[in-house]
């Protein structure tokens, strides 16, 4: 299968953990053609704030504190400090080896790994209190180090640590027998910061469901879970459902027009615009199920509302949205719909320049017909794993240990 992988808008910070995620698993993912990642990104943040395409189990919101504790334990020097918390983060993924763990960091580059936990989760620790939301990753060691108390107290050391975390297993990390697996109070104490820090998020609404999320649920509109939310993340719920279909119709479009100049420019098989044709007669017939929720949709509210989160969405990424949304609920086919294909074209070129394909040969020969275009989930799968780690956990009922 060809990877889909092949223009990243470096202005986000989404597509900056998209490329470290294909560092780690080398797993080809949907990329954003049409430069459409602020929006993305300002639904992905309301709905689960603090998480991140890099996720893979909610226990790494303790391991990565416990490995600086550790190290803080045996030295008051800085780089030394830093040094030992990263191998403690390395020596987990011998530990996850041992303990045949089935997913983690690490998994295939082992001890090599470039994206070490406490980077992947640093946003979350930030967001959730668990660190202080204003300490930078690269500066934890010196903190820690520093003699400087904590404004709001009289004696003790700058509190880099959120104080009620719970205690690491001794002799952690090398006699960890739990992985991943949370304990029953170590789930609680991860329920409780969520609460605490993302009230009135679809993240909350999860985390403190009695409903846990389907395993397999594809996007959090089809799970019951996120479904039984009301309010602001129900409305930040239909948002995504709308704007993930007419963003995947674009994005397929977009994909589509590349074959037909690649079949003209090169004098290709007529079987290079099979596989987008059949990826837009697939999307057409999803889209009667989705006329009535775009049909009641209200797009000005919803850039609205992403615009007062990043000041940054301009008018035209705000009318390329809609025009995203008149070509979804118009009765044209979208390869019928000349308008919608300048606009797409226009769009790409916009993004990337002198890297567009409509203008780059040398791209357009390297292109290759995509078998798939994904649609976006807003880092739901990632989001559906650490909330049933923490459910899990809450089962587990007068277990201080898992």
């Amino acid at each position: 299968m060809p990877s889909l992988i092949s223009w990243l808008d470096a202005s986000t910070e989404e597509n900056s953990k998209m490329r470290e995620l294909v560092k780690l698993f080398g797993t080809p993912e949907t990329t954003d053609d049409l430069g459409m990642g602020q929006l993305r990104d300002a639904i992905s943040n309301s709905l689960f704030p603090g998480t991140s395409v890099l996720h893979m189990g909610a226990r790494y919101m303790l391991l990565v504190p416990w490995a600086y504790l550790n190290a803080h334990d045996v030295t008051k020097k800085p780089d030394e400090l830093r040094k030992r918390a990263e191998e403690s983060e390395r020596k987990l993924i011998d530990r996850f080896r041992e303990r045949k763990v089935e997913s983690f960091i690490g998994r295939d580059a082992g001890r090599n790994v470039q994206q070490l936990p406490s980077a992947a989760y640093w946003s979350a620790l930030r967001r959730y209190g668990i660190v202080r939301p204003e300490t930078d990753r690269s500066a934890v060691a010196l903190l820690m180090c520093a003699d400087t108390p904590a404004p709001e107290e009289d004696e003790g050391r700058y509190s880099v640590w959120n104080e009620t975390l719970p205690k690491p297993p001794a002799g952690f990390p090398q006699t960890d027998e739990h992985g991943l697996t949370l304990s029953h109070d170590e789930a609680r104490w991860l329920q409780e910061r969520i609460l605490t820090t993302c009230t009135g998020t679809m993240l909350a609404h999860v985390v403190g469901s009695a409903t846990s999320p389907e395993p397999r649920s594809w996007a959090p509109w089809v799970d019951p879970a996120c479904r039984s939310a009301e309010g602001e993340p129900a409305q930040w719920l239909k948002d995504a459902e709308a704007f993930s279909f007419i963003q995947n119709g674009a994005t397929i479009l977009y994909q589509h027009l590349v074959a037909e100049l690649s079949w003209k420019t090169f004098s290709n098989e007529a079987d290079t615009m099979e596989p987008t044709r059949h990826l837009l007669e697939s999307w057409e017939e999803r889209r009667e199920s989705k006329r009535d929720l775009l049909a009641t949709w209200d797009i000005d509210d919803y850039l609205s509302r992403a615009k007062a989160l990043n000041r940054g969405i301009n008018s035209n990424t705000a009318d390329f949205a809609r025009a995203m949304l008149t070509a979804a609920v118009s009765l044209r086919k979208l390869t019928d719909n000349a308008d919608f294909r300048a606009a797409v074209e226009t769009r790409e070129k916009l993004m990337k320049k002198a890297n567009s394909r409509f203008r780059n040969e040398r791209r357009l020969r390297a292109w290759q017909p995509p078998t798939q275009v994904a649609s976006l989930t807003f880092r739901w799968t990632q989001v559906r794993r650490n909330v049933l780690d923490i459910h899990a956990g809450l089962a587990r009922e007068g277990q201080a240990n898992a």
